[in-house]
């Protein structure tokens, strides 16, 4: 709501959106500014990067952006769309968000949501890996699970509301992206409930048969994909973040911890994929410690 307050105040065609602790990089603007000479760009989201390394839940978080999210959206980018811009760091075309009638208070992600407007309405949302900007993350666990539930009720409900791209040969550069988010929240489910069925067999005395928990051949596969991600992740963002080579070891408790911890919090946020948006104006509140490192 603030937001789209402000935006009549504005003069400027571009507006630099950033959260209120981020700390940009003085050269991000000579980076993101250039795509908007191509007329269809509506948004250019920028490289956000973890400030406070301090601890091992930030560093986890560290190689995360590196090599899930800023490796995701690079991927995306090949495909033409991406699932959103990060909140932390955007530049917009101000005629194209006033287009889309402007930032969704009743959404918890508003920025997932401004990004599918956008391109549903064939504006170009891009990437720039240079624009850097440093940024808090969550220090505790129980400040990273109300950020993670968040975001997954917003994606849900940007899903639930947006299904119809599938529908319209028109919006077919969506469907890898739509997709894709389902595949991830059918897999979270898929795990969580395998691993519940798992517990349950063990607990009445009827070891099962077939899935486990435990790393076997399979799970081995995956786990070594993920870190060959990672690892990958991180050294293509060295050049924007050299010291992310640091923490590279600390992935290996990525598809152990990380998945199981993502899965769970996916899980309990699965009623909103079919729940319609609140009419009244979203609010919520991240804790965030720690400082920078």
């Amino acid at each position: 709501m603030a937001l789209n307050d402000a935006i009549p105040l504005t003069r400027g065609e571009i507006l630099m959106c950033l959260d209120a602790d981020a700390e940009p990089d003085a050269q991000m603007l000579r980076h993101i500014v250039p795509h908007f000479d191509a007329a269809r760009v509506g948004a250019v989201t920028g490289n956000p990067r973890v400030r406070n390394t301090s601890t091992f839940l930030a560093r986890l978080q560290a190689m995360e952006f590196s090599s899930i999210i800023s490796l995701l959206r690079r991927a995306q980018r090949v495909w033409g769309r991406v699932v959103t811009v990060s909140g932390v760091v955007a530049a917009l075309r101000r005629s194209a968000v006033l287009d889309v009638g402007g930032f969704s208070p009743d959404m918890p992600t508003e920025d997932i949501e401004l990004t599918w407007k956008l391109q549903k309405r064939f504006y170009d949302v891009r990437y720039e890996p240079r624009a850097i900007c440093w940024m808090t993350v969550p220090a505790s666990w129980r400040g990273l699970f109300r950020q993670r539930q968040r975001w997954a009720r917003g994606l849900m409900q940007v899903l639930h509301r947006h299904a119809d791209v599938m529908r319209h040969w028109r919006y077919r550069r969506l469907w890898p992206v739509f997709v894709e988010s389902t595949l991830s929240i059918l897999w979270a489910v898929c795990f969580v409930a395998l691993i519940t069925i798992w517990i349950a067999a063990w607990s009445v005395g009827l070891p099962p048969v077939g899935a486990s928990p435990i790393p076997n051949l399979w799970g081995m596969t995956i786990a070594s994909i993920c870190l060959l991600q990672l690892a990958a992740g991180a050294w293509i963002d060295r050049r924007y973040d050299p010291d992310i080579v640091r923490f590279v070891p600390y992935a290996v408790w990525y598809p152990l911890i990380y998945w199981a911890f993502q899965s769970v919090t996916t899980v309990l946020s699965l009623n909103y994929l079919w729940r319609r948006p609140q009419r009244e104006p979203v609010r919520w509140q991240t804790a965030r410690d720690g400082r920078a490192a």
